[in-house]
């Protein structure tokens, strides 16, 4: 038996070297770099190699894990009927291949409902996976299942926010990309009763969000950064979930713009009242301009850590650009700029950059596919040649030396080994490779009453490329591109030339395409691609008496503090003395490494005199026995109470709370309630999970900026219709304390 073992063992070595020596590893490059190089038909990395035998079988002797190794040759062979999507052929095997295995994974994840799996190890369909793929290739391919898929997150007429942190909605409010999925389906297909259909579920959706996470100060939306949904992974610690709901990430902003700008287009195709939205979108637009562009750094911070500082995170957060340039936020110079400043590995673009120290790699220290592949579409509009071919070469790299859609992989090694959790033919990931194809090589781009059609082929993929059997609404499609370039020569429909790159969406039948290249692309793109980098701890400050204090670091080069979120003082010493004279004021400190990465603001040490602040029992407003109200949907919907201040003035209020529903990362329960003193409405009050069955993990709501008259004063926590989570029926909290805080 060892004998036959060892046989089989020498056998595998012997035709890994064999296939390895007939790749041919001279051939042209479509792109290489110190850490592996992608061919025509391979690609090579070290030890590793991959190589397209046909369009329908690849092999790979990537190891699959910790027990195989280079000895091990692994194949993947076209096994499901895939004649009904678009065909892709080319004179890249490497690609051909590629697209075939995605296509397969992607019937694959064809559940026996006709809903999309959001990958092999997750089972069923996630608010914004879906979506994101819907976006990037699912309209085009499975528009049908698209629908009923989007339509499965739907409850009570509104999206579902699904996933997220403290319970989700509204800590998480990301679940509007659903309406940017809704609208590519239209336009793919021009079905109207789909259109109307969606149109009802995003308005009503939108509106809660406007009465909700909206603010009509800011001209902002809250919530946490679109996917980036393990706290810990993507915020320093001291950030819990009511921190996260009053921050503004950048990729959420984008999202809700996105939403906003579909559905005023809706409107106007439906003929309805489209102002109102127009309106908020442009007022957000402007305010992401003004608030989150760094001007000095040439991209979009990637947060904004509350309403009450203009503090940001300076780190480069990758979709939240990508999706800034996809739907215009950013203007022609922003867009290059993003593209040309912002930082990319040698494996391809990071969740951000730089990484948090400490935290294993997931969302920190990785790199999704998905969110490459929005960064690859993002870069053709800016003609950046590098960015696009480096983009291409990440995708092709790991889908063909893994040989499956992973969903994410480690961002120093490219290794799919070594993040939290990971799953072969991932949703988001099928889509990003098949976007390669129909986003970025042949421009696909659906508009209201149009097809347009912008190839964008870097010089290392001239040559021929083919897409036959496109479903454009009534239409089928055979499009040829010839060349290289990202400029036009001639646009041809049946033999008969076209002024525009532009089909009917009237076109009925099958017709005949050819394009043919510029064959010229600008000399001017570039990229910056440098190692990974980690940024500084985040400072642990104390106050002892009027005296700041945190630990010293040798790697740090000089520390920032800053007050209500302006900068008062920089040092390189460890303790900073407050003056007596700055009462009811916020202080935070941020340090600067050798390299001049900035770290995350450490957690806020509020400074007030004890005059200027009340802690108030809430049981003092109920007659039931306990030391604690209680709020629920059916019994206890609302809390009345009163405030007595001796001054009128500006406040801060917030509740000291626990909501055992649910871990910060599981379930959907966060509970939330509208505040009103006397007849106004002032926002929203979130009681996010802290703890499964654990009802005595008491913390602090978000605090909200009131005011109120000398005397006493009503007012009431009230449950709205807008409030309820849509995902469950019941959902509570309890309240132990008000606390009442001068904010002048």
């Amino acid at each position: 038996m060892k004998q036959h073992i060892s046989f089989i063992q020498y056998f595998s070595l012997v035709i890994c070297f064999v296939l390895i020596s007939s790749c041919d590893f001279t051939q042209i490059n479509l792109f290489h770099s110190k850490e592996y190089k992608v061919f025509p038909d391979a690609v090579k990395q070290g030890h590793y190699f991959a190589k397209a035998l046909s369009s329908t079988h690849l092999i790979s002797n990537y190891p699959t894990d910790s027990t195989k190794s280079i000895k091990d040759t692994l194949h993947w062979r076209l096994s499901k009927d895939i004649s009904h999507y678009p065909k892709f052929e080319s004179d890249f095997q490497i690609l051909n291949a590629l697209y075939n295995l995605s296509l397969e994974e992607l019937e694959l994840n064809i559940n026996q409902d006709s809903l999309f799996d959001t990958g092999e190890k997750w089972k069923g369909v996630w608010t914004r996976d879906i979506s994101y793929s819907v976006i990037l290739a699912l309209a085009i391919t499975n528009p049908e299942i698209s629908k009923k898929s989007l339509m499965h997150k739907v409850k009570n007429g509104r999206i579902i926010q699904d996933t997220g942190t403290g319970g989700s909605w509204p800590v998480s409010s990301d679940r509007m990309i659903w309406s940017t999925a809704a609208w590519e389906i239209y336009l793919s297909t021009g079905d109207k009763q789909w259109l109307k259909k969606a149109y009802t579920i995003i308005k009503r959706s939108t509106e809660d969000d406007l009465n909700v996470v909206w603010d009509y100060h800011e001209h902002l939306f809250r919530g946490e950064s679109s996917f980036l949904d393990w706290r810990e992974q993507s915020y320093p610690n001291w950030m819990d979930a009511k921190d996260i709901y009053s921050a503004f990430s950048l990729s959420t902003q984008a999202v809700h713009y996105q939403n906003l700008v579909v559905l005023s287009k809706m409107s106007k195709v439906l003929n309805r009242d489209s102002q109102k939205y127009q309106h908020i979108s442009e007022a957000l637009k402007k305010s992401i301009n003004e608030k989150f562009w760094l001007k000095d750094k040439k991209y979009y911070a990637q947060f904004k850590y509350n309403a009450y500082s203009p503090r940001l995170s300076e780190r480069m957060e990758y979709l939240g650009q990508s999706l800034c340039i996809l739907f215009d936020i950013a203007n022609d110079e922003q867009k290059e700029q993003i593209i040309n400043n912002t930082i990319q590995l040698p494996f391809g673009v990071p969740c951000f950059y730089p990484q948090i120290p400490n935290i294993p790699p997931y969302h920190n220290n990785s790199i999704w596919p998905f969110v490459q592949a929005y960064w690859n579409w993002a870069s053709t509009q800016t003609d950046n040649d590098e960015s696009v071919n480096h983009g291409l070469a990440a995708l092709i790299r790991s889908s063909a030396l893994f040989l499956t859609n992973k969903e994410n992989m480690v961002a120093e090694t490219g290794d799919f080994k070594g993040t939290a959790i990971n799953s072969d033919r991932q949703l988001w990931s099928i889509a990003g490779s098949l976007s390669s194809i129909y986003r970025v090589l042949f421009g696909l781009n659906f508009q209201e009453d149009q097809l347009k059609i912008s190839p964008y082929i870097p010089r290392e993929f001239k040559g021929e490329l083919n897409l036959k059997n496109l479903k454009y609404r009534n239409s089928t499609l055979d499009i040829k591109v010839l060349g290289f370039g990202n400029k036009i020569n001639s646009f041809m429909i049946d033999s008969f030339p076209l002024n525009e790159n532009a089909i009917s969406g009237m076109l009925k039948g099958h017709h005949y395409i050819v394009i043919e290249m510029n064959n010229s692309l600008s000399y001017k793109s570039k990229i910056k691609v440098k190692d990974n980098a980690y940024s500084p701890e985040t400072p642990k400050v104390n106050l002892i008496d009027s005296n700041l204090t945190w630990q010293h670091n040798e790697d740090i080069r000089t520390y920032r503090i800053y007050r209500n979120g302006e900068f008062i003082h920089e040092t390189s010493d460890t303790n900073f003395q407050i003056s007596g004279t700055n009462t009811n004021c916020i202080y935070q400190v941020e340090s600067i490494d050798k390299n001049r990465y900035k770290s995350f603001l450490s957690s806020p040490i509020r400074v007030y005199s004890e005059k200027d602040s009340q802690q108030i029992e809430a049981e003092w407003f109920t007659t039931l026995k306990k030391q604690y109200v209680t709020l629920d949907n059916k019994k206890h919907p609302n809390f009345i109470f009163k405030i007595k201040v001796k001054e009128k003035g500006s406040y801060f209020i917030d509740f000291k709370y626990a909501n055992g529903n649910g871990s910060t990362t599981s379930n959907n329960q966060c509970a939330t309630r509208s505040l009103w003193v006397s007849n106004d409405y002032l926002g929203t009050v979130v009681f996010p999970q802290r703890g499964k069955n654990d009802w005595t993990n008491w913390g602090y709501t978000n605090a909200i900026k009131i005011n109120l008259e000398k005397g006493t004063n009503d007012l009431s926590l009230k449950m709205e219709t807008f409030n309820k989570n849509r995902n469950i029926k019941n959902i509570s909290a309890l309240i132990d304390q008000i606390r009442i805080v001068k904010a002048d």
